[in-house]
């Protein structure tokens, strides 16, 4: 079911809940009321029937009828009753329908009143001369109940109609407020992947519409900046791939145009395979970042403590580069050694941790690199700092893309992934990573872990 059609039907449901709640209250007190008032009329008849009877004689009781025949319309099915206390077995017959509480409810309150299908009964105790008298009067209410039906007829109609005229409000209505989201869905269906760059028109008004509209067209810029980012990545890794690929072709092919000597094939052959290693590391880098970007969330995770993950970094470090001049300082480790556990995957983040401090080496010229780890109230601080060519300001916010390299970096060897899937790793385990640079001086990486709720406590 449409939004506009679910908005007019709830829309319509509750009208109608609300209109038929407020209907049997009306109803029940209009039934109510009619009854008491016809109540009460019994009872003046009743006291009227009385005075007639017992108080002055004939002459009152034909007084009685020619003001009840004139001034008085006769009830339907209107009864009167008398009958002296102690009551005897001759008004048996005339009582046999009435409980016996009713007439000790009239002894003891000196009146009552009984409804038995359609016929109403008041009762009055009535002394007169030392003697015990009840009169009774019994009718039946057929205008109260006339009005009642025609109450009921006419709050039924009312609803229908109110109902009839709240549906159609309703549909008016919730076109006018899907329209927005009509307008909205119709210009979305025209933007694909090939025209990423159209956005949806801004609205006029301030409404959650509106935010709505605003959210959809930051999303077309996060998508159109991803599909961007995607194709430039495909661009320079298929250019990346192609260097090697094509120096193992041509070296390949100059070597089968004619006959060499051995040292000239050694030395073709020594070519395809530095060009080939070149090849491997390449694709295992682009290998890795993918398994980061797409099952790093699925991978295995353990508690890892920071402090001996460095010294296993350091140790790859080490047999890897033996003339390194990395340097752990863990002068500020906190007291609390459980703060330096956090839930990891052990590979990935000494890869990740690899990858930064191996850089701040390779870029320092064999000066010493200081790798410090302390806390804060807030999270885990591990701070590689280096004294190397560092980062110029222009090229600092583009040094997670992808195979990008710093303007001065040419003199070093490198295909611009390490920083790039290190950030995707730290990611991956809910950290930070922040670079302080200037160029000529040197640069401060700095990794921040949260610090867990287990350790807090």
């Amino acid at each position: 079911m449409k939004i506009r059609n679910k908005i007019t039907t709830l829309f319509t449901l509750l009208t109608a809940l609300a209109l038929l709640l407020l209907s049997i209250f009306i109803y029940f007190f209009t039934g109510q009321y009619i009854d008491n008032d016809f109540l009460h009329r019994l009872e003046v008849r009743a006291g009227i029937a009385a005075q007639a009877k017992f108080d002055e004689g004939e002459m009152n009781i034909a007084v009685y009828n020619q003001i009840r025949d004139t001034h008085l319309q006769r009830l339907p099915q209107e009864r009167e009753y008398f009958f002296q206390l102690p009551l005897d077995n001759r008004h048996d017959s005339l009582l046999s329908n009435l409980p016996a509480s009713f007439i000790q409810q009239i002894k003891r309150n000196k009146k009552a009143n009984y409804h038995h299908d359609d016929t109403w009964y008041v009762g009055i105790h009535y002394p007169h001369k030392g003697q015990d008298n009840i009169v009774l009067l019994s009718a039946e209410n057929e205008t109260g109940q006339h009005v009642l039906k025609n109450v009921q007829k006419n709050l039924l109609l009312g609803i229908l109609f109110i109902v009839l005229v709240v549906y159609i409000a309703g549909l008016l209505l919730s076109r006018e407020i899907v329209q927005p989201l009509s307008r909205i869905i119709y210009n979305a269906q025209k933007i694909t992947a090939t025209n990423l760059h159209m956005r949806l028109p801004p609205t006029p008004s301030k409404d959650e519409i509106a935010e709505l509209n605003d959210t959809f067209n930051d999303m077309l810029d996060r998508l159109e900046t991803a599909f961007e980012t995607q194709s430039n990545f495909v661009s320079k890794a298929s250019h990346e791939l192609r260097t090697p690929l094509t120096a193992i072709m041509g070296e390949a092919e100059l070597a089968l145009i004619r006959e060499r000597s051995v040292q000239e094939y050694q030395a073709s052959l020594a070519v395809i395979q530095q060009q080939a290693g070149h090849l491997q590391q390449l694709t295992t880098s682009l290998l890795e970042l993918a398994q980061v970007s797409f099952d790093g969330q699925q991978s295995f995770m353990t508690e890892v403590r920071l402090d001996e993950l460095l010294l296993e970094t350091k140790r790859l470090l080490d047999f890897s580069d033996p003339g390194n001049q990395v340097h752990l300082d863990f002068s500020a480790l906190p007291v609390n050694s459980d703060i330096l556990c956090i839930q990891a995957n052990q590979l990935l983040l000494k890869q990740a941790l690899a990858n930064i401090i191996q850089n701040a080496s390779k870029y320092s010229h064999g000066k010493e690199v200081q790798v410090s780890i302390y806390d804060s109230p807030e999270a885990i601080h591990i701070q590689v700092t280096d004294h190397g060519i560092g980062i110029t300001a222009e090229d600092l916010p583009h040094i997670f893309e992808p195979f990008f390299r710093g303007s001065n970096t040419a003199l070093f060897k490198g295909y611009g992934i390490g920083l790039p899937l290190a950030q995707k790793i730290i990611r991956m385990h809910q950290g930070q990573l922040r670079f302080t640079s200037q160029a000529g001086k040197g640069t401060t990486v700095e990794i921040l872990f949260p610090i867990t709720e287990k350790a807090q406590g």
